[in-house]
């Protein structure tokens, strides 16, 4: 684990490996992400936890969870655990797909128990907190098979207080990709080409297509920054879009090396810091800056010693 002053800074090591610990990440943090706070939050080993990027060799465990995201203020989490559809949801007619019912809590960071757990209907996978409450996806059927070979048809939802009924239907066939703010991304399940990804404002209730890219519609799952004004995102197989969100345009980037994947996070760890994109390429260790407003390049002299699944926690707060 390591901290660089800057982007051509030499890494200052703040945690070793343990011994013992060669083939393994001690530290790998499952969907790391960052608060408006500063702290860092991920998944290990089946719980939810925080960390001080003062102390970042330090976690400081919150609860059990097999995902997390944050609350729609920036400042705390939702951790989200799983009971088995056959025991959650007995008695009740659901597609195939449904294989868990979902619970989420709300934590502090500072490791305070939660005292707001709410368990969501059956077939209501959360994904988000926006302003107007908890983003889910509803599966209403199945497609593509039986069994575990079927994929879950879905609509994305708004649900009340309780999260216990949607209150708003976000899109129905859909996926939803990204949320931040005031924004949603989402993507219809059943569009083949054109312009299939959409941007949904919470506030207004309105969807619109993402802003129009030279190169094409953006792809896969990419990375909406706080604010929810910018969207990064794979353009075809060598390019990255950044898109603007308010301003409805599309800055596309083709200096980055070829993704793997339709993903984002499949090639590069990422973090925002401000309008500033760190991407992380998880094969070669080259380090690049993207400004989100010029779409100016800024990248490392020389890539980091770093292995498949390298990850950046965060961004700007040292």
């Amino acid at each position: 684990m390591a901290v660089l002053k800057d982007l051509n800074a030499r890494p200052r090591i703040v945690g070793e490996r343990p011994a013992g610990a060669e083939d393994a990440d001690a530290y790998r943090l499952g969907s790391p992400r960052q608060l408006a706070s500063g702290v860092v939050v991920g998944i290990r080993d089946g719980g939810v936890v925080a960390i001080e990027p003062r102390t970042p060799g330090q976690a400081v465990l919150l609860g059990q969870a097999s995902a997390w995201f944050p609350s729609a203020d920036g400042k705390h989490l939702w951790a989200v655990t799983e009971e088995p559809a056959d025991t959650a949801c007995t008695g009740q007619e659901l597609p195939q797909s449904v294989s868990v019912r979902f619970t989420v809590s709300r934590y502090e960071t500072s490791g305070h128990p939660s005292r707001t757990k709410l368990t969501l209907p059956c077939g209501m996978r959360p994904v988000a907190d926006t302003p107007e409450g908890l983003l889910a996806e509803r599966t209403t059927g199945d497609a593509g098979g039986t069994g575990s070979g079927a994929r879950a048809v879905t609509d994305v939802v708004v649900l009340n207080a309780r999260a216990d009924a949607a209150v708003t239907t976000v899109a129905t066939n859909a996926s939803a990709v990204a949320s931040a703010d005031n924004r949603v991304i989402w993507r219809d399940d059943a569009c083949d080409t054109g312009k299939c990804t959409h941007s949904y404002d919470v506030g207004k209730r309105k969807s619109k297509p993402v802003p129009a890219c030279t190169g094409g519609d953006t792809e896969g799952v990419g990375t909406l920054d706080p604010s929810g004004r910018w969207y990064a995102s794979v353009l075809g197989s060598d390019r990255l879009a950044v898109l603007d969100l308010d301003e409805g345009k599309c800055g596309e980037i083709d200096a980055l090396s070829a993704t793997e994947s339709s993903d984002l996070e499949q090639t590069f760890a990422f973090a925002w810091a401000g309008e500033n994109l760190m991407l992380l390429d998880q094969r070669s260790g080259a380090l690049t800056s993207v400004d989100a407003s010029s779409n100016k390049i800024d990248q490392r002299s020389e890539p980091l010693s770093v292995v498949n699944q390298a990850q950046i926690w965060g961004a700007g707060t040292a």
